[in-house]
């Protein structure tokens, strides 16, 4: 109890104020990263997202990077292989299992004609390099369906059995429910699909995206979804199912049901998250965002103490003033090894005007093991991070934590620089410290340009004062929309046709080196 009080105390005079990091610093569109933390060595964490790749294979990929000295620098980021040239890759989830053996799924896919699927790979040292691809689903499984859309992985403690959920593709119009595939040799080959749902607990043909959400709890695999259908209940309802048997047959129980959308949550990413409680089987948690007793989206907590059978109150985690207009979303879990519990999500409240297009900081929240309570909320990001409409486009769903000894780390796309970028910062929350000590510079750049933002002309040198032999610009989805030969200290560009945008710079060396930078077109 002494010690708890103390831990507290710590937290009351606790002002966070970090000091992030650029992990991407492409300056272009980067998002949705992962993060995960190696239980056999804490200092190595591996960071993966999905970004751009300019050049041959333009376009998106996943990227990766990792740290052995508990993120003070970072190695150079390496890009997943496209399993076809014309596929594009997105919606990465990774574990580590209890060896030390990374595990990690995404999607690589193309649109029309439709084809591809979800990807597992594997990493034995610490995500420095990655096993071959392996299909887990493919798009045509369910070809009316596509079965390909956010998978999210769960893995058990030794790495033999791992589980991956899955929706269908986001142009898939309702009804559509959510699938289910299984391994239990470690990732080397997979079941056929088979959905989560079922008689009485249905999804229903209201929902467009039934995402699932899978997590291992002791020996049960454990999956929420969400529901709307009348005959079942009256009102939108979140479900558990519960299989102790690798996938083969499920128990199902109602989490809650709840008018928990609030009027207007314009383009809110509300997604939900099932944790588990690593000291304790029967200790899950559930979070979503919703509008329970207010008119705001705010981050709300369930927790079964029974192992899904039942669950309490609602519990609202941002404590900033109720039906104050401030929306919050894209929240984040996680249990560290001894079950403290941390909490991240982007909020609003400091922000002038209401609704999703505000500007944003990166806050969260704390529960130590054996507590009851969390403390006050606690800012992370160092900056209140301007809107831009980049944030209204896919790919910006998620942010992720991961909690190690009351330590978060955090990545999440930042929009600070006025591109989609991801950064990092850790909290180490009990002690009031925050930060790290360096900028990863593995994809830094060194270009001037005058005047930046531009109307009309843009002014491009190196700092480096050596000679630019091309300069390449492309726009949001990685298209070259303008390419020069310069062969000079200084180059020109005219963007005076150019739509009002975000574009990214490509400069080319009379070495061969390239660099990039963000240019904005008023």
């Amino acid at each position: 109890m002494k010690t708890k009080f103390i831990l507290f105390l710590f937290f009351v005079v606790f002002v966070c104020k970090s000091q992030n990091v650029n992990l991407s610093s492409l300056n272009t569109f980067e998002g949705e990263p992962y993060i995960a933390i190696n239980p056999t060595n804490p200092k190595n964490m591996v960071v993966a997202w999905m970004g751009f790749v300019f050049g041959n294979g333009t376009g998106l990929t996943i990227k990766v990077k990792n740290t052995f000295n508990g993120g003070v620098s970072w190695n150079s980021a390496i890009n997943l292989p496209h399993v076809k040239s014309t596929y594009k890759s997105a919606d990465v989830s990774m574990a580590f299992d209890a060896t030390g053996k990374l595990h990690l799924t995404y999607i690589d896919y193309r649109q029309s004609p439709d084809s591809g699927g979800v990807y597992y790979m594997n990493s034995t040292n610490g995500g420095n390099s990655f096993s071959s691809p392996v299909l887990v689903i493919d798009a045509y499984a369910d070809a009316a369906k596509k079965p390909i859309d956010r998978p999210w992985l769960t893995v058990n403690s030794n790495g033999t059995k791992l589980f991956v959920t899955t929706k269908p593709a986001p142009w898939i119009l309702a009804p559509n429910r959510s699938y289910l595939v299984s391994s239990l040799n470690g990732g080397a080959t997979w079941s056929n699909f088979r959905f989560v749902d079922t008689t009485n607990f249905l999804i229903g043909s209201l929902i467009s995206a039934p995402m699932a959400f899978p997590c291992f709890a002791g020996n049960s695999l454990k999956i929420m979804y969400p529901s709307y259908v009348a005959s079942q209940n009256i009102l939108p309802a979140y479900y558990i199912a519960t299989s102790t048997n690798n996938g083969g047959t499920f128990n199902y129980n109602t989490m809650i049901a709840s008018n928990t959308s609030p009027a207007a949550n314009d383009s809110a990413k509300s997604a939900y998250q099932l944790l588990a409680n690593p000291t304790n089987s029967l200790n899950l948690i559930a979070l979503f965002g919703a509008g329970i007793g207010t008119t705001d989206l705010d981050i709300f907590m369930l927790e079964s103490n029974n192992g899904g059978s039942t669950w309490g109150s609602p519990l609202r985690i941002n404590n900033d003033p109720i039906n104050n207009g401030k929306m919050q979303d894209l929240m984040w879990g996680s249990f560290d090894a001894l079950g403290n519990l941390a909490i991240t999500w982007r909020d609003r409240r400091n922000a002038p005007g209401v609704g999703y297009a505000r500007a944003s900081e990166v806050y969260g929240t704390f529960r130590s093991a054996g507590s009851s309570t969390f403390v006050p909320n606690f800012k992370i990001s160092d900056v209140l991070e301007g809107y831009t409409n980049l944030l209204n486009q896919s790919g910006n769903d998620f942010m992720c934590s991961a909690l190690q000894n009351d330590t978060i780390h955090l990545v999440w796309g930042s929009t600070r620089d006025g591109s989609l970028d991801i950064w990092y910062s850790k909290t180490k929350a009990s002690m009031g410290i925050t930060g790290v000590k360096q900028l990863i510079t593995s994809e830094s750049f060194n270009i001037e340009t005058f005047p930046n933002p531009t109307k009309d002309k843009l002014s491009v040198k190196l700092t480096n004062s050596i000679s630019i032999k091309t300069i390449e610009l492309f726009n949001l989805e990685g298209k070259m929309i303008l390419s020069q030969q310069i062969n000079n200290m200084h180059g020109e560009l005219s963007l005076k046709n150019l739509a009002p945008s975000i574009y990214t710079l490509k400069v080319t060396d009379e070495k061969g080196n390239t660099f990039s930078k963000k240019v904005v077109k008023q």
